[in-house]
């Protein structure tokens, strides 16, 4: 590592790493600084899914999409809370983006079965052709860095995204994760990150981990690089912020998010780290109220460890038959199959108890679930120990401190309107993305299971960044030299809503348009 270099880069998940190859490939010395051990982030734990509408990849394959549907949809899914020359960069830009980073060596391809989330209904919405992801790569092909990347205990990234989607039941054939993993083949978030490190790497970027950046270096009001915990300076004349949100850090979910109980599914290194560097360099924030990245899950102890995994319920759990989410009244409270509804709810305040309506929750199952679908990412029928169970529903309710009256009551009527193939109360009729997955069945069978649910999510909060991911200033004026992209900066291109991809692709979109405004830069040398 050495003193200088024209770009900095805080952070190794997917918006760190694609910047720094962008900048790489624009003819700028880029140094990606990590202050944990492994590199990735949160991209590892992501089903590494991208959305871009009118991309090339569709167009190849004959299909149709045009820019004001694009336009229309996005408009739709922010809720009104976008900036809009965000947004329209996003829209204008993405496609672009992809093939860029096509172009530096990245294998995309379409996924199938991907539906917009809200195909139904949402104006501008496209049954497929909007999502794609990187395929699959050995990770031994990092040559000493393959260690060095993060790997979810829990979660099956030796698969492609295609057949996550195909495989919704969890029941994946026997020994294909393990004979992938003996081969080393990473896909999903995990592979995206292989992907885009080799290219950096390959394309000459240097990457240090265990890094933690402890201030920003400035001149009068601009930033001149960063001073390192250990206090070293190293000079750059752009700094990019990619060091994804807060969600691990308990005092900044209680400041910014506003449900109780919150549980993170990002890695522990998730501090915050960019956002207080970004604010005491006078950055402004901005906060999405509502947002809809809001999820339920569950921790998952790991065995001989005092740690726990937590795992979102979403894709298999709360969208398969004979389940139900139950407050503490044992009752349902929305349509379970589609978090977006759920997210909603999670919010019900009652202000005359001072008490959250739908928190804490619980995920209720009978044997029926347990002999077709993987609970907690475990082979089909295998239910641990720590998840509750009893041969009847009441006495599942006395375990879990629910009504036990109520909880018998609440199911019967769902069993009622599911024999007819209805959901009476909340129309639940599955995720609109998997149309051909059933999701009503009633809970008939003994044993039942139940386990509480824990809210987790995306932060609400980032940094103010313009369409060329500058950092704002409380003044409107941009803080010379300093940028974010990813997580660390605020969804003003998103709003409150929530698609699939979408993420990831903003990561790339704002990725390279920093690289380019900083390449463009006059006081920004080149090699």
């Amino acid at each position: 590592m050495n003193s200088s270099y024209d770009v900095v880069v805080l952070g190794s998940g997917l918006s760190g790493v694609a910047t720094a190859l962008a900048a790489r490939k624009l003819g700028l010395k880029t140094l990606v600084l990590e202050k944990a051990a492994l590199l990735g982030g949160g991209t590892c734990y992501s089903s590494g899914l991208v959305w871009v509408g009118c991309n090339h990849l569709a167009r190849n394959a004959g299909l149709t999409d045009r820019p004001e549907l694009v336009r229309e949809y996005m408009q739709f899914m922010g809720g009104g809370q976008q900036t809009p020359e965000n947004m329209e960069a996003f829209v204008d830009e993405a496609p672009r983006a992809l093939k860029f980073f096509e172009d530096c060596g990245i294998a995309f391809s379409l996924v199938r079965g991907m539906a917009d989330h809200h195909f139904q209904h949402a104006p501008g919405a496209l049954a497929q052709g909007r999502t794609v992801s990187a395929e699959l790569i050995c990770g031994r092909e990092l040559g000493v860095w393959s260690d060095k990347i993060v790997r979810p205990r829990f979660a099956p990234y030796s698969v492609t995204a295609e057949e996550l989607v195909a495989m919704r039941s969890g029941n994946w054939p026997p020994g294909l994760l393990d004979e992938r993993k003996e081969q080393d083949l990473c896909g999903l978030g995990v592979g995206l990150i292989v992907h885009f490190l080799k290219a950096a790497l390959g394309a000459g970027v240097e990457v240090c981990t265990d890094q933690n950046v402890l201030e920003l270096a400035k001149a009068g009001d601009h930033v001149r690089g960063v001073v390192l915990a250990d206090g070293r300076h190293i000079d750059a004349s752009a700094v990019v912020i990619a060091t994804g949100g807060y969600e691990s850090n308990p005092e900044m979910v209680r400041n910014f998010e506003s449900v109780p109980g919150w549980h993170s599914y990002f890695p522990a290194s998730l501090q915050g780290d960019g956002i207080d560097l970004g604010t005491r360099a006078g950055a402004a924030l901005r906060v999405i109220h509502n947002q809809m990245q809001l999820f339920l899950g569950f921790p998952v102890p790991i065995e001989n460890e005092s740690s726990t995994e937590f795992r979102l319920a979403g894709i298999v759990e709360l969208c398969s038959p004979h389940t139900i989410v139950v407050n503490r009244q044992g009752r349902r409270f929305a349509d379970e199959s589609v978090f977006q509804r759920v997210a909603a709810r999670l919010r019900d305040y009652d202000h005359e108890r001072r008490e959250f309506l739908n928190l804490p929750c619980f995920l209720i199952f009978d044997h029926q679930f347990t002999e077709r679908f993987s609970f907690g990412g475990r082979p089909v029928g295998d239910i641990p120990s720590w998840v509750s169970r009893a041969q009847t529903l009441r006495d599942l309710a006395v375990q879990l401190e629910l009504d036990p009256a109520s909880l018998e009551q609440t199911t019967r009527r769902f069993n009622q309107g599911a024999v007819d193939g209805v959901d009476l109360e909340f129309g639940r009729r599955g995720d609109p993305r998997f149309a051909d997955r059933p999701s009503l069945g009633a809970l008939v069978k003994a044993p039942f299971f139940g386990i509480e649910l824990k809210p987790a999510g995306s932060g609400s909060a980032g940094l103010v960044t313009d369409r060329q991911a500058r950092v704002m200033g409380h003044g409107a004026s941009p803080v010379r030299n300093l940028y974010a992209v990813g997580n660390a900066a605020a969804k003003t291109e998103i709003g409150v809503g929530y698609q699939a991809g979408l993420t990831l692709s903003s990561s790339l979109t704002f990725g390279l348009l920093c690289a380019e405004h900083i390449a463009l830069s006059s006081e920004v040398g080149s090699e």
